[in-house]
């Protein structure tokens, strides 16, 4: 129960130390996570053979943001951390755009 808490503090410990040209990489991120999740999405809704739920449901996943879990990997891995929690954190600031986009698009579906 408390691993959730525990990756949001490290991850909030990791952003005090961010390199603000890191910023760059995350917006691109923030941009490129949600948009291929979409299209994935539509590429594969038809080719699965869903019903209009598990559809909607898929591009409503499709939309979300990069995970704070991508970040504890990449932690533990010594693997650039602070450009994925810029990534996580950008990321996450604009699925409010990309969130009702997925819901509009599962409306749809």
């Amino acid at each position: 129960d408390g691993l959730i808490p525990l990756m949001l503090l490290s991850l909030g410990v990791r952003l005090i130390d961010i390199d603000w040209h890191d910023t760059k990489i995350g917006v691109v991120g923030g941009f490129v996570c949600p948009l291929t999740g979409l299209a994935m999405a539509a590429v594969l809704a038809p080719l699965l053979g869903l019903n209009a739920m598990q559809t909607g449901l898929l591009y409503l996943f499709g939309a979300l943001p990069p995970a704070v879990l991508n970040f504890m990997v990449a932690e533990q891995y010594r693997q650039e951390p602070g450009k994925v929690a810029s990534i996580v954190l950008i990321g996450n600031v604009m699925s409010v755009i990309f969130i009702p986009v997925g819901l509009a698009l599962a409306l749809r579906a």
